[in-house]
């Protein structure tokens, strides 16, 4: 049963293929209503139209529960709908530096560690990584949080080890953004990845499946 409504910060990343019960719609509203943190809509497979279709519609709820919605793998959707954010990957982040010169990110401030969601403004761009060399690397092309993983060996990833408490503990000793972690995190072990100095934990599988 996923449980919140306390001083944890847990972010949701979506799937829909993990629904098992409604649309994600209900889902994420579920989510919001128990007191998630943010929503990270993550829909690798969709096209741009129909990403930018469904975070319309989760952006009304998002909205409405005052809870950031950041886009992953797509920028421009993100950018159009007014998303709180965008997330992607280690190596397109450095791609999208170079590329439109994101380097001025550097000087934001503000991240999703305030819920007076309604006052803030900037873009909020984050990366995922699975090192402290990319961790490090990141914050220094303009990261504004990382997201790091795999923790713990997950059904999302069979077979991969995961890289453990210490791993995230690393990562936070090494930068000054926000860390949350990911992969194979609940509700059992949540406090634990917490206490190596994690900003917030992403979930995916125990939010898809919320009753």
């Amino acid at each position: 049963m996923l449980e919140l409504k306390n001083e944890d910060k847990v972010y949701v990343v979506t799937n829909r293929h993990l629904i098992t019960k409604g649309t994600i719609y209900d889902v994420i509203e579920k989510c919001a209503l128990i007191g998630v943190n943010g929503i990270f809509l993550r829909e690798k497979d969709l096209s741009y139209t129909e990403l930018k279709e469904m975070a319309c519609e989760l952006k009304k709820i998002t909205d409405k529960f005052n809870i950031p919605l950041i886009i992953n793998g797509n920028i421009l959707v993100a950018k159009e709908i007014g998303a709180y954010g965008f997330h992607t990957g280690f190596e397109d982040f450095k791609s999208i530096v170079l590329q439109e010169n994101l380097k001025s990110c550097q000087n934001k401030k503000v991240f999703i560690n305030t819920l007076d969601y309604n006052k803030i403004s900037d873009f909020v761009i984050g990366v995922s990584v699975h090192s402290i060399e990319e961790a490090i690397e990141a914050e220094k092309l303009g990261a504004d949080y990382l997201i790091a993983g795999h923790v713990f060996e997950t059904n999302c990833k069979p077979g991969l080890r995961g890289r453990g408490i210490q791993f995230i503990q690393e990562i936070c000793e090494k930068v000054k953004i926000p860390v949350i972690a990911i992969g194979g995190i609940n509700f059992k072990n949540l406090k634990e990845v917490l206490s190596a100095g994690a900003f917030g934990t992403a979930i995916m599988s125990s939010a898809m499946q919320i009753e």
